[in-house]
């Protein structure tokens, strides 16, 4: 996918305009998020310019955010040089150390992009995907059996048989060669007060849990991670390990009898 964004046209007022935000989550060609002192996210206009921030853990599902400068177009000089406004080009760069990747997707909410005080979601994904399927090669490259191409491995296939397609699995982080390996939420224990539920968590990812008692209406789960008494709302993996957690019944579960786990 280009990255390269045309904005849409704004709405006249004296520059400068309230800045707009774009934030998300940046992987890696393995499906990693990614964080770290080296790793930046570049926005640069058709002049060179650049605006940047870092990436890191942040909200859930979120590793960075940036704040570019607004030009309401009342005057004919950008009011501040990296200023965006309409109908300019600007291209969407990731820094890793000293290389610097054009993402091969970018996904999102498009539906407010440059508009004065919103914000845009845009998830980025490095690495190469010569099939443009959105599954990068060296993911992909995992999958391959004997006498196959990377034209072969579909993003909504299950070709481990886990019940998983094989782009759920490269979010996941899980092996979608390996129907052993999958996103899994087992439940250990229940009382009165509450449940105890147990899943693999892979590092870099965000779990959340939802509840239903019907299996059509699922709603958000407050929990308890392992022996602590304070509830959360979302698991953010350091590592690879087994969680457990524990959700209590009453406000905010309900009477929930059913659970499943969202990742991001």
């Amino acid at each position: 996918m280009a990255a390269i964004l045309i904005l849409p046209g704004l709405m006249q007022a004296f520059p400068p305009a309230p800045h707009h935000t774009f934030f998300g989550l940046v992987r890696d060609e393995l499906g990693r998020p990614l964080e770290g002192e080296k790793v930046e996210v570049l926005f640069e206009t058709s002049s060179g310019r650049l605006v940047r921030t870092g990436v890191g853990l942040g909200l859930p599902g979120i590793n960075y955010r940036l704040r570019v400068p607004m030009d309401a177009g009342a005057t004919a000089d950008l009011y501040n040089p990296v200023a965006m406004r309409h109908a300019m080009p600007y291209k969407i760069r990731v820094k890793v150390g000293a290389k610097v990747y054009l993402p091969i997707e970018m996904v999102g909410d498009l539906g407010k992009l440059g508009q004065p005080g919103e914000e845009t979601l845009l998830n980025l994904t490095l690495g190469e995907d010569s099939d443009g399927d959105g599954l990068p090669d060296a993911w992909e490259r995992a999958l391959l059996a004997q006498g196959q191409g990377l034209g072969d491995i579909n993003p909504n296939d299950d070709t481990d048989g886990d019940g998983m397609s094989n782009l759920a699995e490269y979010i996941s982080g899980n092996h979608a060669f390996d129907k052993k390996d999958g996103l899994r939420l087992d439940i250990l224990k229940k009382t009165d007060d509450s449940t105890v539920l147990e899943f693999m968590a892979i590092r870099g990812r965000t779990y959340t849990v939802h509840g239903s008692d019907n299996l059509n209406d699922w709603a958000q789960v407050d929990f308890r991670d392992g022996e602590q008494e304070d509830v959360q709302s979302n698991y953010r993996a350091t590592d690879v390990r087994k969680v457990l957690i524990t959700v209590p019944h009453g406000e905010g579960s309900g009477s929930a009898k059913f659970f499943k786990l969202m990742v991001q």
